[in-house]
């Protein structure tokens, strides 16, 4: 989480940042609440399995989610499917994703 909080240090605004352990979200909530970063929205939540929940974001950024499917081979191609997916529906049209 801490691209989020450099993010928002150089002024970007309306931040999600998402993981599927409560803590490291917990650990990623202190750490923008001492830097001053409250306005950094931060959920607990799977990508693969977060039915919708996530629209309309012009960048997506992925710090790890796509390497965890690609080391698992008995679930590659399932895994890589439900990904995509849930990328194109958290990405606007015409959004980026890193």
């Amino acid at each position: 989480f801490n691209h989020l909080s450099l993010k928002a240090k150089h002024g970007y605004r309306n931040l999600t940042g998402i993981d599927y352990s409560a803590a490291s979200v917990e650990l990623a909530r202190n750490i923008l609440q001492a830097d001053g970063l409250t306005d950094v929205t931060v959920r607990e939540m799977d990508f693969l399995s977060c039915d919708g929940e996530l629209r309309g974001f012009d960048v997506c950024i992925d710090k790890g989610t796509f390497d965890a499917i690609t080391l698992n081979p008995d679930n590659f191609n399932d895994g890589k499917k439900l990904y995509l997916q849930s990328l194109r529906k958290a990405l606007k049209c015409e959004g980026f994703f890193v």
